[in-house]
């Protein structure tokens, strides 16, 4: 982070592309420790709100995550005849999650990520995230990676 010279305060910029970097002002940095896998760290942004970053990357903001959640999960959901099995391959926030969860007809969500650090960091300190997600008796977490789960299951999901 950097502090700005006229406002005082930290500013955190990260490269999109080689040609797009973008900035936002930071007021507290939440959170951040190195798990086994990654660096994860939580930031409260003047633009963003509430910010989950692995290694440096977003991953997820307070103000807009609802966009990418929502379109990731219903689209799938309300065009199957019959949900009630789902894989969600990471998804350590919950928000995936709290979309899925949301379709009465699902009986069992399987959610596998890599990293137990994350989703304990996210039921801690993002509560708008996961809105309780993590208590549903439907939510099952396994910890490993989701794709030798997948190569290595006999498991069959109606929507992954």
């Amino acid at each position: 982070m950097v502090k700005g010279e006229r406002t005082g305060r930290r500013w955190r910029y990260e490269a999109v592309s080689e040609d797009l970097i973008y900035g936002t002002a930071v007021t507290e940095l939440v959170y951040s420790k190195k798990s086994r896998f990654q660096t994860i760290e939580i930031l409260d942004s003047v633009a963003f709100g509430r910010i989950l970053t692995l290694d440096g990357k977003t991953q997820s903001a307070e103000i807009d995550e609802f966009i990418y959640h929502e379109s990731l999960v219903h689209p799938a959901l309300v065009t199957h005849p019959s949900p009630k099995s789902v894989f969600i391959a990471g998804g350590g926030e919950g928000a995936t999650a709290r979309e899925v969860l949301r379709h009465p007809l699902v009986e069992r969500v399987l959610m596998v990520d890599l990293d137990p650090k994350v989703i304990e960091v996210s039921k801690e300190f993002l509560p708008s995230h996961h809105q309780g997600s993590f208590q549903d008796p439907r939510l099952e977490l396994q910890f490993e990676d989701a794709y030798s789960y997948l190569r290595n299951s006999q498991e069959l999901f109606d929507v992954l």
